[in-house]
């Protein structure tokens, strides 16, 4: 193999393939996006940056194909900005010219959507469904992702009541059935444990999808 050939293969399997599950991390800006990629990059066994090994950054696309224990397939974890910050640039094409440059059918695709329940409940900008939608635009109609979890957060340190925390919850699960998706029962606590299981729990519901 020749070193062209090298610089060809490598800039392949850098890209999303048939054979990977992919993860798309998304939601409003503080709603700990971020914050889950980091805990699950830490599990990792192995993981290969996509766009040329751009750190994470909050007006860009950043992806890693990461295989885990246990899992046969790659699996791509794509943090997405936030599209309504009221500052430009405009995510929605920063999005779309990742998925056009990027993005081919895998093996299966989800959705991980983020959602801060201590946010602004009077914020459009901050409803699901909007957020959502904008985030399909981004996509071939024929390669939006069918299987969508919405996960509930809480800011570190929060001091919401434990009612309070079930009646934002279930506010949350009314938008989330609007876009055809679950919800976490409980708020996302920070724990690889969990971070995990939201992944796995994300997984099945790609395989009852696609499968």
């Amino acid at each position: 193999m020749g070193l062209f050939d090298i610089f060809r293969w490598s800039r392949k399997a850098t890209a999303v393939s048939q054979t990977d599950y992919v993860v798309f991390i998304v939601g409003p800006s503080g709603a700990g996006k971020s914050w889950l990629l980091s805990l699950l990059l830490k599990m990792a066994t192995t993981r290969v940056p996509i766009n040329k090994g751009q750190k994470p950054c909050t007006s860009k696309v950043y992806a890693e194909r990461c295989h885990f224990e246990g899992i046969q397939s790659g699996i791509v974890l794509v943090d997405t900005p936030s599209f309504y910050t009221y500052v430009g640039p405009d995510k929605e094409k920063i999005v779309k010219k990742w998925i056009d440059s990027n993005y081919t059918r895998p093996k299966g695709a989800g959705i991980l959507y983020m959602h801060n329940i201590a946010s602004n409940p009077r914020d459009p900008n901050l409803e699901v469904s909007r957020h959502f939608s904008a985030f399909r635009r981004t996509f071939p109609q024929a390669l939006v992702p069918r299987a969508v979890r919405v996960v509930p957060t809480v800011a570190h340190g929060s001091t919401l009541p434990p009612d309070r925390i079930s009646t934002l919850i279930t506010g949350l699960r009314h938008q989330a059935d609007n876009i055809g998706a679950s919800t976490l029962g409980a708020p996302f606590d920070g724990r690889p444990e969990t971070a995990w299981d939201v992944v796995q729990e994300l997984l099945n519901e790609i395989t009852a999808c696609d499968g």
